[in-house]
């Protein structure tokens, strides 16, 4: 089992222990109605990373903790650097951190109680808590499950001021990476991080050159904002390495000259159907903004056509439109990237992300071969989604061993499977019982499906069933582990 593997299924237990007893976590006496928690991780990639994080909420106070974890293969020495790695979390605005420590090293009958003694000796008002962990039982849905014990806890201060940090990034809603259908595809992923490694390459980088967008899309963003047109279709007025990037992305593949037309003629009007230059798994150019029913070009065109809407209105929705579209594009991309480890907090690739690129631009090959392997692989092992599919398969063990038929409608021949019920009922065992994901942060609103963007996107490499045969009756999600396991063994 890998370290990421058991740094999720270790913060998920910590979780679990200070729900029920909060005095792990607060000093005084805490009340535990009064505490929620859940597991998830860190969002940025800004050193030093945390293996792992706990975000908490007791009356109203915010409290996120770094969890560092130490395999029996770092020997000793992992001591010494998790007393050093759990500082430097509290320097970076961690309001504490937790040391988790095998039970027993081949040369140390109990490295937990002598981390306990050292923090101790040298820095006693430190809010570090020290855990160790027998060998976890992986038959169980959270395998850490009563394997840990408790040698020193948190013990945050809830009298400490509240001081903001702005070098902490928000707590993610899950455990494992944020991912969405549509807007994490291996093309898109590919130009985003090859305009990443170009723009980093040059000492000063200049703008995208917007001239050729149409006078009345710049009037209409003129009209709506005192931001530049450059800034405001782009939904980005920084001045960062991370800002020029994204500008760049945005308006060479994304805001094309036929893309940001309305129309191609008029008298009646007729829709600029360009695509964007991003490519599709099927071959097909990506389309923005236009191609569906409800799309706003489609939308405006329609109106436009039925005199409900004058042109200087029809220009300002389009402008409202790209400028939102490309904050959550901008969102889904950066989050992605960074969550699978090909991103760095500034912008530039990482090492995986040079590679990735690399592969690419040698291949020509996006949606194959090496390049999605190493795309699969960063998924599971980078993004942790293998910890989501662990838990689906070991929920799913719970729910049809008391009852076969659990999640079905019907009987006899017209008994059906219920995806819907299926699907929230494991939802609510993650967010309530194994405290992995916070429901009220998740992005999308109602309208999205638990797991919608996770599903898809694990279909697309195999992982799981296509949608029309991802779930059976008795078993739940149909889950290809000889592949995954295939995928867990390459080599990042």
């Amino acid at each position: 089992m890998s370290h990421d593997l058991y740094a999720n299924w270790a913060t998920t237990e910590i979780v679990r222990q200070i729900k029920l007893n909060p005095t792990l976590l607060l000093s005084g006496n805490p009340v535990a109605s009064q505490l929620t928690a859940y597991a998830n991780r860190e969002s940025g990639r800004s050193w030093p990373i945390p293996d792992g994080r706990i975000s908490a909420d007791y009356s109203t106070r915010d409290i996120e903790i770094a969890i560092e974890l130490k395999r029996t293969n770092e020997g000793l020495h992992g001591i010494l650097t998790a007393i050093g790695q759990s500082q430097a979390y509290i320097h970076k605005g961690y309001h504490g951190s937790a040391i988790i420590i095998p039970e027993v090293y081949n040369t140390h009958n109990s490295p937990g109680n002598y981390i306990h003694q050292v923090l101790e000796k040298t820095n006693t008002d430190l809010p570090i808590g020290v855990f160790s962990y027998k060998e976890p039982d992986t038959t169980l849905t959270s395998p850490f499950l009563n394997k840990l014990t408790c040698h020193r806890p948190i013990s945050f201060d809830l009298a400490t001021p509240v001081v903001p940090n702005s070098t902490l990034t928000p707590g993610s809603s899950t455990q494992w990476a944020h991912l969405r259908e549509g807007s994490s595809e291996s093309h898109a992923f590919f130009k985003y991080l090859q305009t990443s490694k170009r723009i980093s390459s040059i000492d000063t980088p200049t703008e995208p050159d917007i001239s050729y967008l149409p006078p009345q899309l710049i009037a209409a963003s003129n009209r709506l904002s005192t931001n530049s047109p450059l800034e405001y279709l782009s939904y980005a007025t920084g001045i960062t390495l991370h800002d020029t990037i994204w500008r760049t992305f945005w308006f060479e593949n994304i805001l094309l000259p036929g893309v940001v037309k309305l129309w191609s003629s008029k008298n009646p009007y007729v829709l600029s159907n360009v695509p964007t230059s991003l490519i599709l798994e099927n071959g097909n150019q990506k389309m923005f903004f236009s191609g569906r029913s409800d799309s706003i070009k489609n939308k405006t065109i329609d109106k436009l056509n039925a005199g409900t809407i004058t042109e200087n209105e029809a220009w300002e929705n389009f402008a409202k439109n790209i400028h939102t579209r490309a904050h959550s594009y901008r969102e889904d991309i950066d989050s992605g990237l960074s969550h699978l480890g090909f991103l760095e907090d500034d912008g530039r690739p990482s090492n995986l992300g040079y590679r990735f690129v690399d592969v690419c631009e040698r291949t020509k090959q996006y949606y194959s071969g090496q390049a999605k392997k190493i795309l699969g692989s960063a998924i599971l092992k980078n993004g942790d989604l293998s910890v989501l599919l662990h838990y689906f398969y070991k929920i799913s063990e719970q729910f049809f061993t008391a009852n076969s038929f659990a999640h079905t409608t019907g009987t006899g021949r017209a008994v059906k499977f219920d995806k819907d019920s299926y699907i929230d009922a494991v939802k609510n065992e993650l967010a309530n019982n194994l405290n992995v994901m916070n429901t009220a942060a998740i992005r999308g609103g109602t309208s999205r499906k638990p797991f919608q963007g996770e599903l898809a996107v694990l279909s697309k490499f195999g992982f799981i069933g296509p949608s029309r045969k991802r779930f059976r009756i008795g078993s739940g999600l149909l889950i290809n582990w000889p592949l995954i396991q295939e995928y867990l063994d390459f080599e990042l």
